[in-house]
């Protein structure tokens, strides 16, 4: 999940982040809450709804099947070993931002997905603060035509809109350009997002976006740089081979 902005035409009609984060244990992305339409200042928090969605796509895949495409495409927990981090708020569905990775404006490509679907989870070594500790969220977006490449541009202009981020909570990250891991789908690309929390902790992190069709498969891991650096391409690939299944489904439903 996040809020990213890339060309000045698509700000005019992007969402503004007002206020920072979400959590104090690594889930610093603000909230949906927290969330404004720009030039009008209405809240998008219990009053705003996404945009009416059919009960079927315009392919007649129904909303609930896609949803449940999606939910399989995550990782499970036999997949990673792995806890699922329960207190993380980033619920699935349109009402999180997906775009939303700078604190000031986003952009406007969140309006062209159809369903979401998003999971965290860390090892014992995150939730103690031991070294070797490392968090793993995984997004799952499925897009209108033409929204996987708006989005896949806003992503990777992060460095350059929003270099530095920092948040109400006193935490704060650092986006660079990154290098996707071998065995991905043409189009991926990586960024390198590197988070200081409050206490002075900091947690180097990659961030990959891999499109496969109409779906975009977000994966974000952040911790201890060797755990990074050790689990970060063999999950890519793992996420990349259950987007490629989803797709196929998603395709065979249509």
């Amino acid at each position: 999940m996040r809020c990213a902005a890339a060309a000045a035409a698509a700000a005019a009609s992007a969402f503004v982040l007002l206020a920072g984060c979400a959590g104090g244990d690594g889930s610093e992305e603000p909230a949906a809450d927290t969330v404004t339409t720009a030039g009008t200042g209405d809240e998008l928090g219990s009053e705003w709804e996404p945009k009416d969605t059919p009960e079927a796509t315009s392919g007649g895949l129904r909303l609930e099947d896609a949803q449940r495409i999606l939910d399989d495409a995550r990782f499970a927990e036999a997949e990673l070993g792995l806890t699922v981090d329960e207190d993380y708020d980033r619920e699935s569905g349109l009402h999180t931002p997906t775009a939303a990775y700078c604190s000031g404006e986003g952009d406007a490509v969140d309006e062209h997905r159809i369903a979401r679907s998003q999971r965290w989870w860390a090892n014992e070594a995150w939730d103690s603060g031991q070294p070797g500790g490392y968090t793993v969220g995984v997004e799952v977006v499925y897009y209108e035509p033409g929204g996987v490449t708006g989005t896949m541009a806003v992503f990777g202009a992060v460095p350059d809109v929003c270099p530095s981020v920092g948040y109400d909570s006193g935490s704060s990250v650092t986006y660079s350009p990154g290098e996707a891991p071998a065995g991905l789908p043409a189009g991926t690309v990586a960024l390198r997002d590197e988070w200081v929390y409050p206490s002075g902790q900091d947690a180097p992190g990659m961030m990959v976006a891999i499109p496969v069709g109409d779906l975009i498969g977000f994966l974000y891991i952040r911790g201890d740089q060797p755990a990074v650096d050790e689990h970060g391409g063999e999950l890519a690939r793992l996420l990349a081979g259950n987007l490629e299944k989803a797709d196929a489904e998603i395709q065979e439903s249509q």
